[in-house]
This record gives structure tokens, C-alpha cells and sequence, in this order.
């Protein structure tokens, strides 16, 4: 793992956290009450990106990062499913449709936040039945660690 993890975050903090993506969570449920769970991820990214704009939550569907180098902004980009704007900080979805999350998709949620600086990361597997495996990721800028809320 890049980052080293903070063991436990104070239970106001974890619920605070979960709190602020609450609603979130809540449109990933929605997906997986309405489609099947053998579609092609792109499938839901779609579904996804309904009913965060059916809720009125601010996102960017295929967010493009362009990393900044020697003060220059590169050309090439990391590119993450969903983007959600939050006033005290951006979140960053990835949509699965796979067997099982495994090391390789977390580390491509970390690089995204640790690129961007985003504190908040959900990960989403929608092909795990009846309900949408999900986890959640806090990453603190001050002290470069990465916490599961």
C-alpha cells in the first residue's frame, strides 16, 4: 500500500464521515434495487449519474485529473467514474462490476485521491448480490494517511 492507515479515527469523526455520504450510499442502493447484478460496469456508472442528478448532487461523470508537473499541467489524466462536489471536500466514486474487490482496485482508488487530494473515496462493486459491495476511504492530507470508514 502506498499510505500507511490510521488504525481508528475517534467514533465522531467515523460517524461524521459517514454522515457526509450518506446520501451517497443511498443512490448506490438505488442502483442495485432497480438493475440486475450481471451488467457491464458502464451500466452502472449510467444509472448511477440518474439518480445523483434525479437527487439534485453535484457530480462530473468520467472526471478527467490532469496532474501537475514541474508547475506545468500535464496532458495525460486519470480519469475516475463519478466526482461528487461537496463543500468540504470532493469524493470520488469507483464502480466495479467484478468477482471481488481485490488490492489492484483499492490501490486505483488511493492513487486517485492521493493524486487529486480529495479526501473521501468509495469504492463499489455492483456485481456482488442482492446488495452493492461498498467501502469507504478517508484520506488526511496533513499526515498522508488513508482510513476505512
Amino acid at each position: 500500500m502506498i499510505l500507511k492507515q490510521k488504525e481508528n479515527l475517534p467514533t465522531e469523526t467515523k460517524q461524521a464521515l459517514k454522515d457526509y455520504v450518506y446520501d451517497i450510499v443511498g443512490c448506490l442502493m438505488d442502483v442495485t434495487r432497480e438493475l440486475p447484478c450481471a451488467l457491464p460496469e458502464y451500466i452502472y456508472q449510467e444509472a448511477l449519474a440518474k439518480v445523483l442528478a434525479e437527487r439534485g448532487i453535484s457530480f462530473h461523470k468520467e472526471y478527467r485529473h490532469h496532474p501537475v508537473f514541474h508547475g506545468v499541467q500535464l496532458e495525460a489524466f486519470l480519469k475516475m467514474d463519478i466526482m461528487i462536489e461537496r463543500e468540504r471536500g470532493n469524493i470520488i466514486i469507483e464502480c466495479k462490476a467484478i468477482d471481488k474487490i481485490s488490492a489492484h482496485e483499492r490501490q486505483q482508488l488511493f492513487s486517485y485521491m492521493i493524486a487529486t487530494g480529495f479526501p473521501i473515496g468509495i469504492l463499489v462493486n455492483f456485481a456482488n448480490y442482492p446488495h452493492p459491495y461498498i467501502e469507504r476511504y478517508y484520506f488526511d492530507k496533513s499526515d498522508m494517511t488513508l482510513t476505512a470508514f
